[in-house]
């Protein structure tokens, strides 16, 4: 029998659509796995020597703002985005003519920009290594700030999470960051110490909460904005700068992983201004304010 019209238009669909089958029976295409991932517990990798790492001790003779002002251009990581639009602020104010750009991003983000061509005078993170790595920063990188882990809910905690052992309920759905962003590794190591400690947390734990990961997230932010949205019961993020919607669940200090967020110059960027902005982030204003956002103190 002739093919009307609209069997001719609908054939080369139809054999594709076969071809497909056909594929997928042979195991030549394979459904993408959504939700579970591995978390590997490996020991730590020792620090990189590229570039001193100093604690933030006292400022003995901290460098004053250049009178004229000038614009100072910062790369720093999203999770200082609250203290650092603060002392933008603040610092504004205080010396006419200066003007404070921020970049804000992932660490990868931040040094795949410089390394293709961007311009700074300083970089904040807690993952500076990276840029350590890239040849990128000029001296030493201090440490500025501290913030722990904490598992964050929703306000109403439908889940009914009390301490980090119901993170391997069965059916939990959690989300992490990815396991390249700082805070992403450090959830993972996190978990692992946890793992460990068979006593409290029962065996296997660290396979039964990577079945319960659905999603990993570019960012700190997007893991906040995934629990806020109702999409998932959980996540692990930084305890600082967390919007008021959501409730922090505490990881114990034997279990938990602190980041150690540092700042340094960045080679060819205007050095006088850097340091300046430097040495205020580390002098009692700049602490003050990390503070009143909920940070830890330098070490």
């Amino acid at each position: 029998m002739p093919l009307t019209p609209t069997r001719r238009l609908l054939a080369p669909f139809m054999a594709l659509l076969l071809a497909f089958a056909t594929f997928t029976t042979l195991g030549l295409v394979r459904p993408q796995t959504v939700g579970a991932v591995t978390i590997e517990c490996t020991p730590a990798a020792s620090p990189t020597a590229a570039t001193p790492v100093t604690d933030g001790g006292a400022v003995a003779s901290p460098v004053a703002f250049p009178e004229a002002g000038g614009t100072l251009t910062v790369f720093a990581g999203i999770a200082l985005t609250a203290p650092f639009d603060q002392m933008k602020t603040d610092l504004e104010a205080a010396h006419p003519g200066l003007t404070i750009t921020y970049t804000y991003g992932t660490t990868g983000e931040l040094v795949t920009q410089l390394v293709e061509g961007a311009e700074a005078d300083v970089f904040a993170s807690a993952g500076i290594t990276a840029a350590i790595d890239e040849g990128l920063i000029a001296g030493e990188s201090t440490v500025f700030a501290q913030s722990s882990l904490g598992i964050v809910v929703p306000k109403d905690n439908p889940a009914g999470i009390q301490s980090p052992a119901d993170l391997a309920k069965p059916g939990l759905k959690l989300t992490l960051a990815e396991s390249e962003v700082v805070v992403g590794k450090l959830a993972r190591q996190s978990i692992c110490l946890m793992g460990a400690d068979t006593a409290t947390y029962g065996e296997g734990f660290v396979d039964k909460v990577g079945a319960n990961v659905v999603s990993e997230e570019a960012s700190v932010a997007a893991v906040s904005e995934k629990v806020q949205g109702g999409e998932v019961d959980a996540g692990i993020a930084y305890v600082t700068g967390l919007p008021d919607d959501l409730t922090v669940i505490e990881i114990p200090a034997e279990v938990n992983v602190t980041a150690k967020f540092q700042i340094a110059a960045v080679k060819d960027g205007q050095a006088e201004l850097a340091q300046a902005f430097i040495d205020y982030v580390l002098g009692p204003d700049g602490q003050a304010t990390f503070q009143a956002f909920g940070y830890e103190p330098k070490p």
